[in-house]
């Protein structure tokens, strides 16, 4: 059913609804991305990492990594979240706040794995420097798949065409889908679809992002290459 019907009040209520999904996620990727990929290299210039390898394979390090800050992240937004629905409720917002139910349980769903897709990446980055002022060298690449969905939430998101394209693209896919299954857009399998594809490039990248990580974890000094990373 469609929520917003096409005036400027829905139009403006869209693009609201669409700067606060794209706030939270790059807010909340940004912020605890760049928590991972610090402590790994923290980790690196102290030599800590030699100590805890020598305990738990690498891979469980990684693991351990990326979970807990999910949680952290997810917290967060559960924060955020709540307290969204609260205002709505109490400012008497009641059919803004049935609206938003459905997508508020997707974005959370979606932010869960788009996460943790981001946070491999920022891990097996950070680990190919030993120095934090390096750091910026090698997570560029993962910083720039986070803001570029925002701002194309930002600049483009009353183009239909940019939005279902960003809602099957695994690094947007976090607020495209929400943001079309408020607008009324998505049939109902969209969604599904949608987070099989982003399940599916959950495995490539872990998998990816753990072999770099595991062959950087160790290598102190200078930069490891990319091609070294993946070669071990």
């Amino acid at each position: 059913m469609q929520l917003l019907d096409d005036d400027g009040t829905a139009g403006f209520l869209g693009y609201i609804v669409a700067i606060g999904f794209g706030l939270v996620f790059f807010l909340s990727a940004m912020t605890f991305g760049s928590t991972i990929a610090q402590s790994v290299v923290e980790e690196k210039q102290t030599r800590v990492v030699e100590i805890l390898l020598a305990t738990i394979p690498t891979r469980v390090l990684l693991a351990g990594k990326i979970l807990g800050t999910t949680i952290l992240a997810l917290g967060q937004v559960a924060l955020l979240l709540a307290i969204a629905i609260v205002a709505l409720s109490v400012t008497g917002q009641s059919t803004l706040l049935l609206g938003l139910g459905m997508p508020f349980i997707w974005f959370a769903v979606f932010f869960v794995f788009g996460f943790i897709l981001l946070a491999a990446l920022f891990a097996a980055t950070g680990a190919m420097v030993s120095r934090q002022e390096d750091i910026g060298s090698t997570t560029t690449p993962v910083t720039m798949l986070v803001m570029i969905p925002y701002f194309v939430t930002v600049f483009l998101n009353d183009n239909p065409v940019v939005v279902t394209v960003m809602s099957y693209v695994p690094f947007s896919a976090p607020i495209g889908m929400p943001l079309r299954l408020f607008l009324g857009d998505a049939q109902w399998w969209e969604p599904l679809l949608s987070l099989a594809i982003l399940l599916a490039t959950c495995v490539g990248v872990i998998a990816l992002g753990a072999r770099i990580y595991e062959n950087s974890l160790l290598r102190l000094g200078q930069r490891v290459k990319l091609g070294e990373a993946l070669k071990g």
